[in-house]
């Protein structure tokens, strides 16, 4: 009975994921006529969320490889949304932190995801928005609740 039931939600998970990526965020918010691309935005935020990170640390929080986090790191480097810093232990590690420029940038960036975001879903009646505010949190709650390697 259990078996079943996880494979229907891993599906759903699957289904959604895309959905919510292609409905709400990347068509309405502006990424592809950005400089920067949804990749950059989720080193970005895991770099606002975290502080100054290694390189490797960033890359495996995103499942990203050590070629594509290079070309990222460059672009964003260059757009100076970031800055590499050397470790002062490991002159063999480089830590990468966000600039003034890449907070401020962010900050408009998930203003601009809210407003996209919140015009797509005002037209929803209010009883879908109410059942989706309800299964958000639910969904919220259980996620939490997951063990997490972080």
């Amino acid at each position: 009975m259990r078996d079943p039931k996880l494979d229907s939600i891993v599906q759903n998970f699957v289904t959604i994921m895309p959905l919510f990526q292609k409905k709400l965020i990347k068509r309405n918010c502006g990424f592809p006529h950005d400089s920067l691309n949804h990749s950059h935005f989720q080193i970005m935020v895991v770099l606002k969320d975290n502080g100054k990170l290694p390189i490797s640390d960033v890359a495996k929080r995103l499942f990203i490889s050590t070629p594509n986090m290079t070309k990222l790191l460059a672009r964003l480097i260059d757009e100076e949304m970031i800055e590499r810093i050397p470790d002062k232990k490991d002159r063999r590690i480089i830590n990468i932190a966000l600039t003034q420029k890449g907070e401020k940038h962010l900050e408009a960036k998930f203003k601009q995801v809210h407003s996209s975001i919140k015009e797509r879903l005002s037209t929803l009646p209010d009883e879908q928005l109410n059942k989706l505010n309800s299964s958000l949190e639910n969904l919220r709650d259980v996620l939490m609740e997951i063990s997490s390697d972080e």
